[in-house]
């Protein structure tokens, strides 16, 4: 059979499953799998999921996979978080001259690892995830970065379809916007203590007499003293 047959079917079954399965996790589990067995020289795969603009691996098909992702997120640079970043897909050879991310080449060679391959998954104009590839023999060539493009794809169906994905991005970004909520709050009650010669107890009070009065929430009247503020 033609080896690229194999990977036409693999990447059949996979569609296959992937229609079936009623949670993310489990989708991109069996993509990853798919990628350690349909890319070629690929020996482990993991999948990043981005939430709110941060990765964070969601599926390994083994530790040296996530403790690649890992490193590289402690280092803030690598190959998988350039992808991230660019939208584009990186190929990494470790063993040739000159290391684009020497810290992170150190750790990958430590573990036995030559050739890191990304591809990003977006999803319209945002990118929703990265399949990281990795392996100890040999490195990636055009025919691992066309199987990890549709792979990518995959990915990003997986995740659009996702009612768990779309559950962590509400939490983080109403995280988000209560923590930006406070910070506006805790400026414009330093703008009353300064202006009005005032405790802070005093001027959070200020704040809430001012909601009460016009019937507007207390965010609302810490961004108006803001703007005030800025156009004086």
């Amino acid at each position: 059979m033609n080896p690229d047959d194999g990977v036409l079917d693999a990447l059949s079954q996979l569609a296959q499953v992937l229609q079936t399965q009623r949670t993310l996790g489990g989708a991109l589990a069996n993509i990853v799998e798919v990628a350690t067995g349909s890319v070629p020289r690929c020996d482990a795969a993991s999948v990043a999921l981005s939430i709110n603009g941060r990765p964070t691996t969601a599926a390994a098909t083994a530790r040296i996979a996530l403790e690649l992702d890992m490193v590289q997120y402690d280092l803030h640079d690598g190959p998988c978080l350039t992808a991230f970043r660019t939208m584009e897909s990186l190929r990494l050879n470790l063993l040739d001259p000159g290391d684009a991310f020497p810290h992170f080449a150190v750790a990958a060679r430590n573990q036995g690892i030559t050739s890191v391959l990304s591809v990003p998954a977006i999803w319209g104009d945002e990118l929703v995830a990265t399949l990281n590839l990795y392996s100890r023999s040999g490195a990636f060539d055009e025919t691992a970065a066309t199987v990890a493009s549709v792979l990518a794809t995959q990915a990003t169906i997986a995740v659009s379809r996702s009612p768990e994905y779309a559950a962590a991005r509400n939490v983080v970004e109403h995280a988000q916007r209560d923590a930006d909520d406070q910070a506006d709050i805790s400026m414009a009650t330093g703008m009353l203590m300064a202006n009005e010669s005032c405790t802070a107890d005093q001027a959070a009070g200020l704040l809430r007499q001012a909601a009460d009065q016009t019937e507007q929430t207390i965010i609302q009247i810490a961004q108006r003293i803001i703007e005030q503020q800025r156009t004086t």
